[in-house]
């Protein structure tokens, strides 16, 4: 009696023993195949993930006919630790009972493999690296570039400014009154003859110094010595003339040659 009692356990634990063996294990997040697995009844297919709630991710690997069903060749792939029924995870046609699949997910690390060493507390790395400096330095190459080129247009035209500045008035008016005697005026270039010549006169004159330009120019039109340039302006406005002389052209220039001194 003894002696059927001790077989039956050993019986039994060898069992148990086989049943455990045969639960599919894997570590979270690495593939976990299961080859070759009978399932009776029409064909199954893995349940589609419609968010990221679902703890497994299955995939169908193969299909191959068997008798009364089909065998399968699975892909688990395990999100979070526990015991699951892979069942649960398929999708069979109507009348098809599933059986149950076991299979666990652990986090357990496998024997053989070493344990990482814990994080210690240091200094945080300086910020940056080759890719950051390089972009730092070609900013600073794209800044230096543009401030030469704003400086040197600077001082071009403050050169410009300054050599007309230093130009006798009459010589700056000379080739603006030519183009004007020819019609060949701009509205660029007849706004600056005008502001040269109302500027030599608020100089030289007193009373129209705070005038507006308007009034200026109408108080100019009936001076002795400003009225012959201004009304030859507008007498070439109306009707272009290419039969004014340099001797012409000097006249009307004649109050203005001193300008330079002025």
């Amino acid at each position: 009696m003894i002696r059927r009692a001790f077989i039956a356990l050993l019986l039994g634990s060898a069992l148990l023993r086989a049943e455990d063996a045969a639960v599919p294990t894997q570590r979270v997040g690495q593939p976990l195949e299961i080859r070759d697995l009978y399932v009776p009844g029409g064909e199954v297919k893995a349940k589609p993930r419609r968010d990221r709630k679902p703890p497994l991710m299955v995939r169908i690997l193969e299909v191959k006919p068997a008798k009364d069903g089909s065998r399968y060749d699975f892909e688990v792939q395990g999100l979070e630790a526990g015991t699951y029924n892979l069942a649960d995870f398929l999708e069979a046609p109507t009348g098809t009972v599933l059986p149950a699949i076991p299979l666990e997910i652990t986090t357990a690390i496998p024997e053989g493999l070493v344990h990482p060493n814990p994080a210690e507390a240091s200094e945080l790395p300086e910020f940056g690296g080759y890719k950051t400096r390089m972009k730092i330095l070609i900013a600073l190459w794209f800044a230096g570039l543009i401030a030469i080129l704003l400086w040197r247009k600077k001082k071009t035209t403050s050169g410009s400014s300054a050599a007309e500045s230093i130009q006798p008035l009459a010589d700056r008016l000379r080739p603006l009154i030519a183009a004007a005697s020819k019609g060949e005026l701009a509205s660029d270039d007849r706004a600056k003859l005008e502001r040269l010549v109302i500027g030599h006169w608020r100089e030289h004159r007193p009373d129209i110094a705070a005038l507006p330009p308007a009034e200026a120019m109408s108080k100019l039109r009936h001076d002795p010595e400003a009225a012959p340039l201004f009304l030859a302006l507008e007498r070439w406005l109306h009707a272009r003339s290419s039969e004014t002389t340099k001797a012409e052209i000097d006249q009307l220039l004649a109050p203005y040659g001193d300008s330079g001194r002025g």
